[in-house]
């Protein structure tokens, strides 16, 4: 991508919203009637605001069909990430714009329009979320009615790795989800109806979610995890790669759930409860011989 191109666009954005803004005051200036300039000065925000968000809207429609999932090269010129940078300049010049951004959260009509001009294809806007949780990649977003996503919680479609690429990939977040204060989902997460992540929780890369499951505050779930419906899993608790729990089951707080686990009922879970307690205890015993 041309050096030159950022700067046009966020040219285009800026001067195009704040001319079109300006427009009735000039006019309403060479008047010289001050009711006209009040009400002029009124009507400001009201140009403002929707022009801001309809001309990054439009021009971030040119790189909708390459906010795609898969993994791609940091590079300007690339034909995927090329294009992920336009999209990326025009969302973020409405989300970083706290002011704005919250106003048009807060209103329902103008929300729907925002996020479906970005690209948002989800069943509903029906749900709540806030200027400071972390949303991008709009068009491999969905997001169920009633759903929840706390303030500064990371919704997150892309990673950077040190090898100079992006990984990126769908979320899906059903009706009456629950993504609590701090909690950071991963590329490919499902979160299924009514299930709950607590605050400060890490969902791992493609992890499932079933419906009615709650996790618990201070979580940690890895990769590729299965969680099926209506189990929970306690306070502090580590749950390893591909692990598996079972319908109904409940992890108690502070479990160290080992990779590759399966566990579908609950006097498997004692079992690995249970092996896992003495396995501290014995080396708790072994430490204070050898002190």
């Amino acid at each position: 991508m041309p050096n030159l191109l950022p700067f046009l666009m966020l040219a285009v954005i800026w001067a195009g919203s704040l001319v079109i803004a300006v427009f009735p005051l000039s006019f309403a200036l060479a008047t010289a009637n001050p009711w006209i300039i009040l009400g002029a000065f009124a009507l400001f925000p009201f140009l403002f605001v929707p022009s801001f968000i309809t001309l990054a809207g439009l021009m971030s429609r040119f790189a909708h069909s390459k906010i795609i999932p898969g993994r791609f090269p940091r590079e300007a010129f690339h034909r995927i990430y090329g294009w992920r940078r336009v999209y990326g300049i025009c969302w973020t010049q409405v989300f970083y714009f706290k002011p704005l951004y919250a106003i048009s959260l807060a209103v329902p009509r103008f929300k729907t329009y925002m996020l479906r001009l970005f690209g948002y294809k989800g069943p509903s806007t029906s749900f709540v979320v806030y200027p400071d949780t972390w949303l991008r990649d709009l068009p491999v977003l969905s997001i169920g009615k009633d759903a929840y996503l706390a303030n500064r919680s990371t919704i997150g479609t892309n990673i950077c790795l040190n090898d100079n690429t992006i990984m990126v990939d769908s979320i899906q977040i059903k009706d009456k989800g629950l993504v609590g204060h701090l909690s950071v989902l991963a590329p490919g997460c499902k979160i299924e109806e009514g299930a709950e992540v607590g605050v400060v929780t890490s969902i791992g890369l493609r992890s499932w979610i079933g419906p009615q499951v709650s996790i618990k505050p201070n979580c940690l779930i890895n990769h590729g995890c299965s969680l099926e419906e209506g189990c929970e899993i306690g306070t502090r608790s580590y749950i390893g790669l591909r692990v598996r729990v079972g319908k109904g089951v409940k992890v108690p707080a502070g479990a160290n759930i080992p990779e590759g686990a399966v566990i579908l009922n609950q006097t498997d879970m004692d079992r690995y409860f249970s092996s896992e307690t003495k396995m501290l205890q014995d080396f708790a015993a072994n430490l204070s011989v050898v002190l």
